[in-house]
């Protein structure tokens, strides 16, 4: 009986059989340098993906290699409607805080009136 060792699974194969490996990059084709740039995605080491997807896209000669570094550039960039949002946000609670400080907020007249002396009543 001959000893056969048992193949060794890389970080692509590890990462794609996990519950966090991406769905969109069940199509994606067999490259060795793409299949290192899902494994870092699905580990969530997005500065590689930030790096080396563009790198890839511009190298490669295969359409379909460059289509899927694209797109795993594309999905790490924030949702163009959350930034606008996000600058919505901000525009409001600048307006907030300027209506509050003009309107309601700390008075910058001087110090706040004294209180009026109390009532003393009489019973008799």
């Amino acid at each position: 009986m001959t000893y056969r060792p048992e193949p060794k699974f890389d970080a692509y194969e590890r990462s794609r059989g996990s519950w966090g490996f991406p769905a969109f990059a069940s199509d994606f084709p067999n490259d060795p340098e793409l299949a290192t740039l899902v494994a870092a995605f699905a580990a969530g080491d997005y500065a590689t993906v930030r790096t080396g997807a563009p790198e890839l896209a511009s190298k490669t000669k295969d359409d379909d290699v460059k289509r899927a570094a694209e797109l795993l550039r594309a999905r790490i960039e924030p949702d163009p409607t959350a930034r606008v949002f996000f600058a919505l946000t901000a525009a409001l609670l600048v307006f907030l805080m300027t209506w509050w400080a003009t309107h309601d907020g700390p008075q910058s007249h001087g110090p706040p009136p004294k209180p009026p002396p109390p009532t003393v009543e009489f019973v008799k």
